[in-house]
């Protein structure tokens, strides 16, 4: 049996991923929105998940047998932007939810206009790109409520999910 101390923790993990050390790359954001203001202004994101059906085979009197069965993914992704008084992650959102629906035209464009890559890069202490996750044809399916109120000194943030295809690493 091997040793499990701390030391053996700290000689197999030296330099543990860290959950502060990401960004998000908005490759070409429909509608013409400031890719480097969505990608600096994105504060939360995360790892999208992925799993494993099962398909249960019955046999004879028994509880039956286990099989892995095909992956799913949750096709979707969700973040938090900051605003600034310039307005541009406002600008970016409406401009690419007008591109799939607009409001008072009440026409859309067809998925390969409306959709875009978004890669998200997980950095080390360095500043080096160890793992980078490219979803596939995402577009903004819900800005949530942003409440407003006088009693707080909080600044606006645009809670977003994306929907996407799917996801790979690159």
């Amino acid at each position: 049996m091997s040793n499990m101390g701390a030391d053996s923790l700290k000689n197999n993990l030296s330099n543990p991923a860290r959950t502060y050390l990401w960004e998000v790359m908005f490759s070409n954001p429909v509608g013409g929105g400031d890719a480097d203001a969505l990608m600096l202004r994105c504060q939360t994101a995360n790892i999208p998940g992925r799993s494993l059906g099962e398909i249960l085979v019955p046999f004879k009197q028994s509880a039956g047998i286990k099989f892995p069965g095909k992956y799913t993914v949750s096709h979707t992704w969700a973040c938090t932007f900051i605003e600034g008084t310039d307005k541009k992650i406002f600008d970016a959102l409406y401009a690419w939810k007008q591109a799939i629906v607009h409001d008072k035209l009440n026409v859309g464009g067809p998925d390969t206009v409306i959709k875009a890559n978004i890669y998200l890069r997980l950095l080390d202490t360095k500043g080096s790109v160890y793992l980078k996750i490219k979803l596939v044809g995402c577009y903004p399916q819900e800005v949530d409520e942003v409440p407003l109120a006088y009693e707080d000194e909080d600044s606006i943030k645009y809670p977003a999910t994306f929907s996407f295809d799917h996801w790979e690493k690159e």
